[in-house]
């Protein structure tokens, strides 16, 4: 015999979301990546967003299976997601992430400072916010109870393309 749904883990990737009470608990693993949390205490309900960059670069062709993973997008899948089971107001948010894990591009505070921008564009506010420095974060929010645990983990920073002082321009 299986284990009940209920009681079951869902792991959100980037691009991916939830909202609801299906599962026991939802995961990620956050670097600049950027994870919005939402729970409603009457109805014990939660969501969680996990989005790489506030929007789609310039010059891409939108593709509406890639929209979790842009925040401009996927915040407002959430939002109609939530609006579903109540109004925004009634819901608790998170805001965790946008580490800076990869050296000087920035998109880790692009991404939270996107997140926090739009709940003020809401009228919400965030009663919790974990997000920059140079680690990489765990995140567990268990849907009943609300609880939000985030782990954080030191990561070296790095140049992602490193670049040599002797190579050639082309």
């Amino acid at each position: 015999m299986g284990v009940p749904q209920n009681f079951v883990r869902l792991d959100i990737h980037p691009g991916e979301w939830y909202v609801g009470a299906r599962y026991h608990s939802l995961y990620t693993v956050l670097g600049s990546c950027v994870s919005l949390t939402a729970w409603h205490p009457q109805l014990k309900i939660g969501g969680m967003c996990h989005f790489i960059l506030p929007k789609l670069p310039g010059g891409l062709k939108d593709k509406k299976i890639n929209a979790g993973r842009y925040a401009n997008t996927a915040l407002e899948l959430i939002k109609k997601a939530l609006l579903v089971h109540a109004p925004l107001s009634e819901f608790k948010f998170g805001v965790y992430g946008g580490s800076d894990t990869i050296s000087h591009f920035g998109v880790g505070r692009k991404n939270s400072d996107f997140a926090q921008r739009w709940l003020i564009q809401e009228n919400l506010h965030a009663s919790r916010v974990d997000v920059g420095g140079n680690i990489s974060r765990t995140l567990t929010f268990t849907i009943n109870s609300g609880v939000i645990v985030v782990k954080h983990h030191n990561m070296p920073i790095t140049d992602a393309f490193p670049v040599s002082i002797n190579a050639k321009r082309l």
